[in-house]
């Protein structure tokens, strides 16, 4: 419990101290500009979710898919937001349901999203950004056979 209280804390003072510049910097006229892009409290599919336990760890990964590529069958084991910076991916679950996400979606996908592919049915290479709150020694991705 003590780790979990220090976690929070350190996580605030940490966001104090990167987004107090900026907030000052924006208060001053100066050209930064500062755009919440997404946020969500349900997973694509509806439910909401929670994070692993464990040594927090955040992760970020610029995903290129080519065009016509799949990631095949896969699941997440903690929750992660994805952004579409170009093309297009679209996420299909076994039992046939699909999500197309275009340039400028976001998405949110956590451990209870049903195991999925993304593919890129689309003419152009896709492009898309993946950050996860997870924790030390948790894969962000596990294959399903």
């Amino acid at each position: 419990m003590f780790k979990r209280i220090f976690s929070a804390v350190a996580l605030i003072a940490f966001s104090l101290m990167v987004f107090a510049p900026v907030l000052r910097a924006a208060e001053a006229n100066l050209p930064v500009d500062v755009q919440e892009i997404f946020t969500s409290k349900k997973q694509v599919y509806g439910d909401t979710f929670s994070y692993p336990t464990g040594n927090a760890e955040m992760r970020l990964y610029k995903v290129d898919v080519e065009a016509g590529a799949t990631i095949p069958l896969h699941s997440h084991p903690a929750p992660l937001i994805g952004h579409i910076q170009e093309g297009q991916l679209t996420l299909k679950t076994k039992q046939g349901k699909s999500q197309t996400f275009r340039v400028g979606d976001s998405f949110l996908l956590a451990a209870d999203t049903p195991p999925h592919t993304m593919a890129n049915a689309g003419k152009t290479p896709a492009v898309m950004w993946v950050s996860v709150a997870s924790a030390e020694g948790i894969p962000t991705l596990t294959n399903v056979e």
